[in-house]
């Protein structure tokens, strides 16, 4: 009986990489306001990131190319993000925001092929969901930080041209995903203004698609006679 338990178990953690990726992402969004400007908060950052990495390719390691290509794409961002804590030079920063948007668009491609795929829906697809808006908005985020390290001056924070470390740019990606726009961080340049325009775009038909195909799902039921 304890060996068969034993077989179990892999199995059943496998079968829940999507939650594992929920709280990795969840942590994140815990962590970045209280550790965003203290001496270790980069560090245990770092850590966290390389966890939402990791438990990522896990999600879409379902077959060995899958695999391969998930890896082939999160390890110039590993390598380039601790090249930034050594040296805090911008370059290798936004080399590391520009790989991890492409990881992201990979992973996301994936997880919402799994997400909304016409099958039993189960809590692990459930969490898929949520992973993938989150995703959605980081990702956004690392866009963002791409566009303002190639143009100067694209993003405002309290009318004052600044650039937005991730803190900052993965709440105003937030905020603008979800269409609520407080203004206090604003887009300044017709670049950042237009990429603002299709994050909106993004998640309105985010929250739409997702609600049209849960609906889907469930078998209309047989009206009463």
């Amino acid at each position: 009986m304890q060996n068969e338990t034993l077989n179990v178990r892999p199995a059943e953690i496998l079968d829940q990489r999507c939650f594992f990726l929920f709280l990795a992402l969840l942590a994140l969004l815990v962590a970045l306001p209280f550790l965003s400007g203290t001496t270790h908060g980069p560090v245990i950052l770092f850590v966290i990131n390389i966890t939402i990495l990791l438990t990522a390719v896990a999600v879409v390691g379902r077959s060995r190319s899958m695999l391969v290509i998930a890896v082939i794409l999160v390890l110039p961002a590993i390598v380039f993000r601790f090249l930034a804590l050594e040296s805090n030079l911008p370059g290798y920063l936004a080399l590391t925001w520009g790989f991890n948007a492409a990881f992201y668009t990979y992973i996301l491609a994936n997880l919402l092929q799994y997400v909304l795929r016409r099958d039993v829906m189960t809590a692990d697809k459930l969490y898929g969901a949520v992973a993938a808006y989150i995703l959605v908005a980081v990702l956004w985020a690392y866009l963002h930080g791409v566009t303002q390290y190639f143009y100067p001056g694209a993003y405002a924070f309290g009318g004052t041209p600044k650039a937005l470390d991730m803190t900052e740019l993965i709440y105003f990606s937030f905020t603008t995903l979800a269409t609520v726009g407080f203004g206090d961080i604003t887009p300044a340049l017709v670049h950042s203004r237009y990429l603002t325009v299709l994050e909106m775009v993004t998640g309105v038909m985010y929250v739409a698609i997702l609600i049209a195909r849960l609906t889907g799902v469930y078998p209309v039921l047989p009206k009463k006679s």
